[in-house]
């Protein structure tokens, strides 16, 4: 039997994270309302970010990924896939109006620990890249770059099911 792992992981932390932030903020899962681009009259590409959370007036951009990164391996850019960052770089534009804060997901591993720096597009918008440790239930986050959605350097999340 084999299962989607990444809609499996994409729906665990989209669950997890609605259990911890503020009652006023709203989580969408795989939001629709931007495209790519438009010709003519007709807009083209949808643009589908994994979650996206809204807290009075700030939006975040989070995009799950199933995949294994290493922290210590910069030159290889970590392992992270240069289409993640395009694909980061479209929504950044589109649903942040080219300013704020996004976050890749990976899946804690020996490998990585959650304490990749925050990669900037320009002075403006910006790509975290965090851990979910899917023992512990805990988003892994430093506290040191500005997610103000998460408060503390291990979000604990309460069990979900």
């Amino acid at each position: 039997m084999l299962f989607p792992m990444e809609k499996l992981f994409e729906r665990y932390v989209a669950a997890s994270l609605r259990s911890v932030l503020p009652a006023n903020a709203r989580i969408i899962t795989q939001a629709a309302s931007e495209w790519l681009c438009f010709q003519e009259e007709d807009a083209m590409f949808r643009l589908r970010p994994d979650i996206l959370i809204e807290l009075e007036s700030k939006r975040w951009v989070l995009d799950t990924k199933w995949k294994r990164i290493d922290q210590n391996d910069r030159q290889s850019k970590y392992q992270i896939s240069q289409t993640d960052f395009y694909q980061m770089f479209a929504y950044g534009h589109r649903y942040l109006i080219g300013s704020g804060d996004m976050a890749l997901i990976y899946p804690l591993s020996t490998n990585f620990s959650g304490s990749i720096k925050a990669f900037n597009f320009d002075s403006h918008l910006r790509v975290h890249v965090l851990a979910f440790d899917l023992e512990a239930n805990q988003l892994i986050f430093d506290g040191q770059d500005n997610l103000p959605f998460l408060n503390s350097t291990r979000v604990a999340i309460p069990k979900c099911g």
